[in-house]
């Protein structure tokens, strides 16, 4: 029984360590084979407690963690497949979008812009800003700007 808790636990671990969002200031790793960078901007007048996405192929969801008020960096390491942003957490109230929400499909071994999520609550509205994600990719993360954005970092 030990062994079936035990191999059921790391299975699970296993799942966790598929979906990082990379934090300011953690050291550069290198993406596996079969995984790519999300990246996103949100865009809250509000303090969002959490945002939540999920894994189409999988159909399972994850929180990514929180953003505060104004712009906020998101950037996760997820393996190739479809996600949808989902929903998000504010004070003490609970929005999901309806049908599928805001979906994106990750390729490996790139950095795959999301968009620019402009929430104010419970509406939400996406539009491109390529740039400025890059802006902020760069100040957070300039490692991962530089190893998969190269010369088109400078933006």
């Amino acid at each position: 029984m030990r062994i079936i808790t035990l191999a059921s636990l790391l299975l699970l671990l296993t799942g966790c360590f598929a979906k990082q969002r990379v934090k300011t200031g953690e050291s550069f790793k290198p993406l596996k084979e079969n995984e790519g960078y999300l990246g996103l901007v949100i865009d809250s007048l509000d303090s969002l407690r959490s945002i939540q996405i999920r894994n189409v192929d999988k159909d399972e969801e994850f929180y990514v963690g929180n953003a505060g008020k104004g712009f906020t960096q998101i950037t996760l390491r997820l393996e190739e497949g479809e996600y949808c942003f989902v929903g998000f957490d504010v004070y003490n109230l609970r929005v999901d979008f309806t049908d599928r929400g805001f979906c994106t499909y990750v390729e490996a071994g790139e950095v795959n812009y999301f968009g620019h999520f402009i929430v104010r609550d419970p509406v939400t509205n996406s539009h491109p800003n390529f740039p400025h994600y890059l802006r902020l990719l760069r100040k957070d993360h300039p490692e991962i700007c530089e190893q998969y954005i190269g010369g088109n970092c400078k933006i």
